[in-house]
């Protein structure tokens, strides 16, 4: 389950960046944000870092780009990778296509491929806004050919909740908060069904996230730990 942890800390670390955007994503060159990912028991399973190092105009907005890294709890580099996302008429839009396979933990001679909707934070949110849906599929390969891990998820019933403060390790800061469910179908671990929030700061993005089992019993999280702009 560690791993699936690790895991789900890259599905949820995809949307972190946008500049030119609406405020919640507007984000400089050369910002480093660094987020920890935590299990159902509030333990770190990994720490995810990333930088802006890019951002230029492509047709009909604007393209940023940002290096990734996944560390473990001991400090070792378990993956690294590159993603983007893109701003369209104030609109942030993550696409799970445009990023790395390389980002996702695994063995050498394991070969991942990623598909899926675009997610997307509107211009101007407010609270009782409701945002578009999205479905990702995410499936691994041996070298061979051999399937492995297989997961599908459909993101549905996102709305923004409210307004509200939240503190982490660097810094407080005013929110939008955002919920969702999430229904995934995984290869050999069965169908789970999660209520997730997240949590968006101007000029930061995304400072924390939670998942919930049907039972509402927390099953993993992340939080902002450190920024530098």
């Amino acid at each position: 389950m560690k791993n699936l942890s690790v895991l789900l800390a890259f599905f949820f670390s995809y949307q972190l960046s946008a500049q030119e955007c609406t405020d919640y994503f507007k984000l400089s060159k050369g910002l480093k944000i660094e987020m920890v990912s935590y299990d159902k028991k509030d333990k770190p399973v990994a720490t995810l870092k990333s930088e802006v190092i890019d951002y230029k105009p492509v047709n009909g907005g604007f393209l940023l780009v940002y290096d990734t890294e996944t560390y473990d709890t001991k400090g070792r580099l378990l993956a690294k990778g590159q993603a983007s996302g893109k701003c369209s008429k104030g609109d942030y839009i993550a696409d799970v296509r445009n990023i790395s396979s390389d980002m996702i933990p695994k063995a050498a001679d394991i070969k991942v491929n990623i598909d899926g909707d675009k997610m997307v934070y509107p211009a101007g949110m407010k609270v009782g806004d409701k945002l578009p849906d999205a479905t990702t599929n995410i499936a691994s390969t041996l070298a061979s050919g051999m399937n492995l891990i297989s997961i599908s998820a459909t993101i549905a019933n996102r709305k923004v909740e409210s307004l509200e403060t939240v503190e982490t390790p660097a810094g407080k800061f005013d929110c939008l908060k955002i919920t969702y469910l999430m229904n995934t179908k995984m290869k050999l671990l069965g169908n789970k069904s999660l209520s997730c929030t997240e949590y968006l700061a101007k000029g930061v993005g995304v400072i924390k996230q939670e998942q919930f089992d049907e039972k509402g019993k927390k099953q993993s999280s992340m939080m902002l730990t450190k920024l530098e702009k």
